[in-house]
C-alpha cells in the first residue's frame, strides 16, 4: 500500500487506497497532500519512495507548494520534511 485516505468509510474497509495509477496524476498527489495536511491521509514509506522516484523532490515540492502541507521555504527544507515523514513510518 502506498497511501490511503481514512474517509469515507466503506463496507469492506475503513479507508480509500491511493494506487500507483492515482499517484502518477499530479492533481491526485496534490489532493493527497491536502488530506495529509489535515491528518486524514497517510503516505507509507513505500509511497514516498514511489513518489520520489516518479516525480523527484523538485516536482513534489512544486505540488506541495500548491497544497501547503509542509511549510518549507526551500527545496532543501522540503527534502528534510519528506525524509522526516518517511522515517516516522519505518513499520510500513
Amino acid at each position: 500500500m502506498l497511501a490511503y485516505y481514512y474517509y469515507p468509510f466503506s463496507d469492506n474497509h475503513n479507508f480509500t487506497e491511493y494506487t500507483r495509477n492515482d499517484l502518477t496524476n499530479p492533481s491526485k498527489v496534490e489532493e493527497l497532500f491536502d488530506y495529509c495536511q489535515i491528518l486524514e491521509s497517510y503516505i507509507t514509506k513505500s509511497g514516498w519512495e514511489f513518489l520520489i522516484s516518479y516525480y523527484g523532490y523538485e516536482k513534489l515540492y512544486e505540488i506541495d507548494k500548491k497544497s501547503g502541507w509542509f511549510d518549507a521555504e526551500t527545496l532543501n527544507d522540503y527534502i528534510l520534511y519528506v525524509q522526516s515523514d518517511m522515517n516516522s513510518h519505518t513499520g510500513d
